[in-house]
């Protein structure tokens, strides 16, 4: 994930994402990765889109698994610490805004992916058409992001009808990564998608690490809250 709010701290970012690489897969501490993968399916000799894709985390995991991984991010200094960690070329990774129009890459991707990105974006209509537009007929696309109902869960809104508030990001910021939040609704987001011609074929809540009575959270004492979120789509052949 990343967009040009991470420009600005990529060591710091850098050594966050590292945290939670060491652990693989199956040791996501966020507990994301297992059911992501599983949804986005085999992506062996498919071309991806790892879009966001910051410092290049979730598309050395696409590679891994056999994937021409193709990493875009706003950020920079970010894509250049991604090319740092595949020295070989193994990922193309290049800057570029998903927010604007990338007509020599339509219709390119067999599968397209966001890992913590969509709460990044401030054109989110425009991120979404963007993505759509890069996704082969018959391709999938699945994105990661914060629960929008968790953003009045943890507080970083008081009305979840509050389209384009914006709140820190309190666990970066504990780490010196000052970065925000843009809170959509569930209806905003998938109205986003859907009004591209795109087809929502899952929803999941995320529980391996979920909003627990904490600071920050108004849940009583034993209350529990998904706190990520899965949306995958297709594209009609």
């Amino acid at each position: 994930m990343a967009t040009g709010q991470y420009d600005d701290y990529p060591a710091e970012y850098a050594a966050y994402v590292a945290r939670r690489e060491e652990g693989g897969v199956d040791g996501d501490p966020l507990g994301i990765l297992p059911r992501f993968l599983a949804l986005l399916g085999d992506v062996a000799g498919q071309s991806v889109l790892d879009a966001g894709c910051g410092e290049g985390y979730l598309a050395r995991v696409l590679a891994g698994r056999g994937a021409r991984v193709t990493g875009i991010d706003i950020s920079p200094r970010l894509i250049a610490l991604a090319r740092q960690k595949t020295p070989g070329g193994e990922i193309s990774y290049r800057v570029a805004d998903l927010s604007a129009c990338t007509p020599e890459d339509a219709n390119r991707f067999d599968a397209v992916t966001t890992f913590l990105v969509l709460n990044d974006v401030e054109d989110y209509r425009s991120f979404a058409a963007g993505l759509a537009s890069l996704l082969k007929p018959g391709g999938r696309m699945v994105h990661a992001f914060n629960n929008p109902y968790g953003a009045v869960v943890r507080e970083h809104v008081a009305n979840y009808f509050d389209s384009g508030a914006v709140s820190p990001y309190v666990g970066l910021w504990e780490i010196g990564i000052k970065t925000y939040l843009h809170h959509r609704t569930l209806e905003e987001y998938l109205d986003a998608f859907l009004v591209t011609g795109l087809r929502l074929t899952k929803l999941a809540d995320l529980t391996g690490r979920a909003i627990v009575h904490e600071p920050g959270s108004i849940l009583p004492e034993g209350y529990l809250f998904p706190r990520f979120m899965l949306l995958a789509f297709s594209k009609p052949e």
